[in-house]
């Protein structure tokens, strides 16, 4: 049988492969990439009052005649971020944006549920132009969806979903930025190299970013997290405070109690109803008095609730308050009838109590300077690395690379433009700006993913910024 012609060549002409790349060669090309952006960097710890117009999360500052944006079915947009184009540093784009005014960010949630057509839906961006009259904080509309929609909250303010109110957030904690300048390389593996130097490039690509990323960040931040429990065999059955303080302010009590409604609701209960536990042994032994104390566990959990929303969850718990808490953890991890699957032993309540120190810390960090004085001394480090954008050592939890202009995070592909120092006519689109996954705000967009902001060269001329179009890609 004869063998088709095309056998002995299955990739075509070796003549006509892209040559192989040195390591001088590809850093020319990654050079050749390059251009000039405005990035931000988190205050830390944050100075009050929050002072400038540039700032992440919070509310709109604008004008009287200012109006929210909505979705063609009228759904407000959510506020993301503002930009105030007089305090943007001289770089080489800078002559394309604005000389003043301020730029509004918004998102419709549409375009995390994957919608593809919310994407091109007008007036994610807002331009206030500066007037006379004095600027104020825009009162966001009664019907401002919680922030990631209404279908996804919960997942991201998992302590509200059991509450006898879901008083989900409407607005991303307000925090304040500083602008800098750095060189953005093009993260793509470009054509000109042959597919064996696509690894070599993303090596000297990280490099070369990460060392321009230095000259405004900063050096690396050492890893400083805060310790877990403690793990022998007497520690796990021990209730253990995660910082000393614990809980320091109310909402460490909501955050806790808030989760323990989600813990015992969804698994403890349904463990009883099926009867067996992880190792399909019986259990418990006696469903009824379990049932019952988890019950009564629900109804002391929904009165600490109600108690910290009454006193104001950034506000300090009294000595007297924080005793009594702690006491009725203790009871519950004596009262459990095994140290593993009970949802009121140590070991599930140990791991609530991490949750909650963690996110009643970054609440407080972000609120006042009374609230973020709440802030335990433990968890300074770990903020710390939360709020820088480098970090040394394996820790996955940093800010955020966000950015105006520039060569971009490509996380998925899409889209890839090229900026105005490209130079090529034929493409016509520039990213404005880029809102990384943050944990500082903190923001989770998507999976570790990345939401920007696209304009094109004729509309960015023309301050057209109700055409911006908007993209979220994740891993």
């Amino acid at each position: 049988m004869a063998l088709s012609s095309n056998f002995n060549k299955p990739f075509g002409d070796p003549s006509n492969y892209p040559p192989a790349a040195g390591d001088e060669d590809i850093r020319a090309l990654l050079h050749r990439t390059a251009d000039e952006s405005a990035v931000f960097k988190h205050q830390f710890p944050p100075r009050f009052p929050i002072s400038g117009r540039t700032y992440f999360g919070g509310l709109p500052t604008a004008p009287a005649d200012f109006r929210w944006p909505r979705a063609p079915d009228g759904t407000p947009y959510s506020f993301m971020a503002q930009v105030d184009c007089a305090e943007l540093p001289d770089f080489q784009l800078r002559k394309f944006l604005p000389a003043s005014g301020v730029l509004h960010f918004f998102v419709n949630w549409d375009v995390f549920d994957g919608l593809d057509e919310a994407q091109s839906w007008p007036n994610h961006v807002v331009l206030s132009r500066d007037t006379t009259e004095p600027c104020r904080e825009v009162r966001p509309p009664d019907d401002l969806p919680p922030c990631y929609g209404a279908s996804n909250a919960r997942f991201y303010f998992p302590w509200l979903e059991h509450t006898d109110r879901h008083d989900y957030p409407r607005a991303f904690a307000r925090k304040a930025m500083t602008m800098g300048v750095v060189r953005t390389f093009a993260e793509e593996h470009p054509r000109e190299l042959d597919g064996n130097s696509a690894g070599r490039y993303q090596q000297i690509w990280e490099e070369e970013q990460a060392a321009e990323l230095a000259r405004f960040y900063g050096d690396p931040v050492i890893a400083d997290a805060l310790p877990g429990p403690k793990d022998d065999f007497a520690a796990r059955r021990t209730v253990q405070r995660p910082t000393t303080t614990f809980p320091a302010g109310w909402i460490d009590i909501e955050v806790f109690c808030g989760l323990f409604l989600k813990e015992v609701l969804e698994r403890g209960i349904k463990q009883i109803e099926r009867g067996k536990d992880a190792a399909g042994q019986p259990w418990p032994v006696d469903p009824a008095a379990v049932r019952a104390a988890y019950e009564n566990a629900l109804t002391t959990a929904n009165g600490w609730i109600e108690r910290s929303r009454s006193a104001g969850l950034t506000s300090p718990v009294p000595e007297a308050d924080r005793m009594a808490f702690w006491s009725w953890l203790e009871e519950m991890n004596a009262a459990a009838v095994d140290p593993i699957t009970d949802s009121r032993c140590a070991r599930v309540l140990n791991q609530l109590s991490w949750k909650a120190v963690r996110t009643g810390a970054h609440i407080c960090l972000s609120a006042s300077e009374a609230a973020s004085s709440l802030v335990p001394e433990e968890m300074m480090g770990e903020l710390r690395m939360e709020h820088s954008v480098l970090v040394a050592g394996k820790w996955p939890r940093r800010a955020g690379r966000h950015q105006m202009l520039g060569a971009g995070r490509d996380v998925q592909g899409a889209p890839r433009r090229h900026t105005l120092a490209a130079g090529d006519p034929l493409l016509s689109d520039v990213l404005l700006l880029q809102l990384d996954a943050d944990w500082a705000v903190p923001w989770m967009l998507a999976d570790c993913g990345v939401l920007q902001y696209w304009i094109s060269v004729s509309d960015l001329r023309a301050e057209r910024f109700d055409r911006v179009r908007v993209t979220i890609e994740g891993h």
